[in-house]
């Protein structure tokens, strides 16, 4: 009788245990570190109805964008000359995010969607 109370109470404790555990999940899908010369300087993107919104952004070199997707569809952000900007494709509530330490102009697009276009200008 004791194993069978034994047993119950471990099944019990395995339940309770299975129900606590915690998952979580990053939203960005490449880690960026922060320079030093950044002092915090984040500009958003938005990616919805495919389209960059701001489909130009200035920022001072640095700075970050953060591209967030809000479309169902995946999407990848691409540089169209180089390879200063390459993420891999992110879902429907992901981002993106990329530093950008040299001044210049950086047109970009979608890898999975060419037409989706934006601009990154780094002063």
């Amino acid at each position: 009788m004791k194993g069978i109370y034994l047993c119950i109470l471990l099944v019990v404790a395995m339940l309770i245990s299975g129900c606590s555990t915690k998952t979580t999940q990053q939203s960005t899908t490449q880690p960026t570190t922060t320079p030093a010369g950044d002092f915090g300087i984040k500009k958003d993107v938005e990616i919805k109805g495919f389209v960059f919104n701001p489909e130009t952004v200035t920022i001072p070199k640095g700075a970050t964008i953060i591209w967030t997707n809000s479309d169902s569809a995946s999407h990848t952000i691409v540089s169209d000359d180089g390879n200063e900007i390459s993420s891999n494709s992110f879902s429907k509530g992901e981002t993106f995010a990329h530093t950008f330490n040299t001044p210049g102009a950086y047109n970009y697009h979608c890898g999975i969607h060419p037409s989706m276009k934006g601009k990154i200008i780094v002063e």
